[in-house]
């Protein structure tokens, strides 16, 4: 029976990946990092994971390993508790996935020198059979030769690769630190493309990427190319991708856990959209030259320019139920979003879909309208200051 040790517990996949893997009858203990000053809040938000969707917490199978990432005695700390000298699958899945560029130093301390931290001690164990990186098929960057393409597993990482964010660049540098200390044979590298919601319809664990759906609700005013492939997957999916792809006999190291041919676009979301409330202006996809336009007519009150005013309508609603100032938050925090969506990216998953025997996932412009009710709880502007 394995032994495992998953950091991330507590967050949106490593939480459902937690609760899933804790069902297995091969898996005898579940070790979870939580950074936290105590042993009873860390049993406390460990119970709080499980209790969400109702599912049992066996106290005696997950156990909760206080710890900190970037704490530089990680690994020392982490060697020296007996419990786990046994541990034989390491499951990285925390990180800090803020896009804000000021968070750019944490992110990197977190992401970078967190994972090294872990891998330090994680080559040290005697029974380790399976390093597993949770990793973002994102790293593939943001570079003309990769606009507009399907993806492949060994298109990266590339070093010299452009990055819209510094969550992405994080993620790759952290991946290759992983694959240069972890042996081939022993090393696990996942892939999620974007993880949005859930396809089950119970409320999600987390709406960090769900937010920008509301808010394009709210300003019915998008700017990016509606026909642009967006690769998305619900979060169970991917767990359920996960866990086959660490019980299975598989055939490769790395893998994305993406949805491939069965990729959205933001017309089809917007269509969700429409009718998630039909009220309201028809949601419209505008060039991303107007953006500046619009950012200006919030600033400063001017009457609509000429390229305007085919926008007349959705700019009144904005400001009567929205307010110019938190437009300026919406679309300020929106704007990485955009340029993602741009980026029209498809990552194939051929190796998921042979490896772990699923079939390919919903669609999500299907599964959401199923879901839709639970964006109700989301307040946009809250996460528009935070993404």
């Amino acid at each position: 029976m394995s032994r495992l040790f998953i950091t991330g517990a507590t967050g949106f996949l490593g939480g459902e990946l937690a609760v899933a893997l804790s069902k297995l009858d091969s898996i005898e203990k579940i070790f979870c990092l939580i950074r936290t000053r105590n042993d009873e809040d860390a049993v406390a938000r460990l119970k709080q994971v499980f209790a969400l969707h109702g599912d049992y917490f066996n106290r005696n199978k997950v156990v909760p390993v206080r710890g900190d990432l970037s704490d530089l005695e990680l690994a020392d700390r982490l060697a020296a508790d007996n419990a786990l000298r046994d541990i034989d699958v390491v499951i990285h899945c925390a990180a800090n996935t803020s896009f804000l560029q000021q968070k750019t130093p944490a992110i990197m301390e977190t992401n970078i020198g967190g994972t090294q931290r872990l891998i330090g001690w994680a080559s040290r164990l005697r029974n380790l059979q399976t390093f597993a990186y949770v990793g973002t098929a994102t790293i593939a960057g943001a570079g003309a030769d990769v606009v507009g393409k399907t993806i492949y597993e060994d298109d990266s990482p590339d070093p010299e690769a452009k990055h819209l964010v510094g969550y992405t660049r994080s993620k790759m540098l952290a991946e290759m630190a992983v694959s240069n200390a972890i042996p081939a044979e022993k090393l696990l590298v996942l892939r999620p493309s974007i993880l949005l919601g859930d396809s089950r319809c119970i409320v999600p664990r987390s709406f960090d990427i769900a937010w920008i759906i509301v808010a394009f609700r709210y300003l019915r005013l998008c700017f990016c190319d509606p026909d642009s492939e967006c690769d998305v997957i619900p979060v169970d999916y991917a767990v359920k991708a996960i866990v086959s792809l660490l019980t299975s006999s598989r055939r490769h190291s790395t893998y994305h856990v993406s949805s491939g041919p069965a990729a959205t676009t933001p017309r089809k979301i917007g269509k969700l959209i429409d009718y998630y409330d039909p009220s309201l202006p028809d949601v419209t996809f505008c060039p991303r030259q107007h953006l500046d336009l619009v950012k200006k007519w919030l600033r400063t009150g001017e009457t609509f320019s000429s390229e305007l005013r085919p926008y007349a309508d959705h700019l009144e609603h904005i400001k009567a139920t929205v307010g110019r100032k938190n437009a300026r938050m919406l679309l300020a925090g929106l704007d990485a979003y955009w340029q993602f969506i741009d980026l029209n990216q498809r990552f194939d998953n051929s190796r998921m879909l042979a490896d772990a025997h699923i079939e390919l996932p919903e669609p999500a412009h299907v599964y959401l309208k199923r879901t839709a009710p639970y964006l109700h709880a989301i307040d946009p502007l809250q996460a528009a200051v935070n993404p």
